[in-house]
């Protein structure tokens, strides 16, 4: 019998998928790589840039964005470096808060890698000012967006790994905080000019389908030891012994 959509949602928003969830996770993360390949594909050949990747840059920078103009900048500020070293904060925060968690953080944190190589061999060179206003000049290649990856990673992850320390009535606000961020990164880059819209499509296909997958993996695939199983090694173990 097939697992109720309800159920297999409730358990991913409590952030603790059992049997029902992931049989949803599985195929879940299965179309958003295929979607992936089929936009890592469209990018390739180039049939995306006229009727996609020109005229929505043009429509978002022609928009007033008013206050949230510093959020966007705050957001395109957040890179190289600054993603790293948040990245790492909040992985080593959530180890300390709980190894589940921090473990849910460290394997999702392997998209960004993925990103970086799928980079590499694509070489997809960002938006040119001649076509694209640039208001926030960025090197290195284009696709997929390293910042769609990251913060779509991070942030469902983040969901994930607190859900579970939280009362359920706060739950969905968190995965709602999580979307508005991750849509908030979407835009931010392509109102900087700095990518073009199929790649922080593909940004987003990737880190969701690799959040996915992470959350599909069972429980026994977690390895974490007690606080009490490292204590009783340095007890047998002490120093100088």
């Amino acid at each position: 019998m097939s697992a109720q959509p309800q159920q297999a949602a409730r358990e991913v928003i409590s952030g603790e998928p059992q049997a029902a969830a992931r049989k949803w996770l599985g195929p879940t993360a299965l179309v958003m790589f295929v979607l992936f390949a089929v936009d890592t594909y469209l990018v390739t050949a180039g049939v995306l840039t006229r009727p996609l990747d020109v005229p929505i840059p043009t429509f978002v920078q022609s928009i007033n964005f008013g206050p949230l103009a510093y959020v966007l900048q705050l957001i395109n500020a957040s890179a190289g470096i600054w993603q790293v070293l948040l990245g790492l904060l909040a992985i080593v925060a959530l180890f300390a808060f709980d190894r589940r968690a921090g473990w849910l953080m460290l394997i999702g944190s392997i998209s960004s890698l993925l990103d970086n190589l799928i980079k590499l061999a694509i070489s997809r060179q960002r938006p040119a000012a001649d076509l694209v206003h640039i208001l926030v000049p960025a090197t290195g290649f284009s696709y997929p967006s390293g910042h769609a990856v990251f913060f779509t990673w991070m942030s469902f992850m983040l969901a994930a790994s607190i859900a579970p320390r939280v009362k359920p009535a706060v739950r969905p606000f968190l995965w709602l905080v999580a979307i508005v961020v991750i849509a908030l990164t979407c835009l931010a880059r392509v109102w900087a000019g700095d990518h073009w819209p199929s790649d922080v499509i593909g940004g987003v296909l990737l880190g969701a389908g690799w959040s996915a997958f992470v959350l599909w993996l069972p429980e026994r695939w977690l390895p974490s030891p007690s606080i009490r199983w490292f204590r009783g090694r340095f007890r047998r173990h002490p120093a100088g012994g």
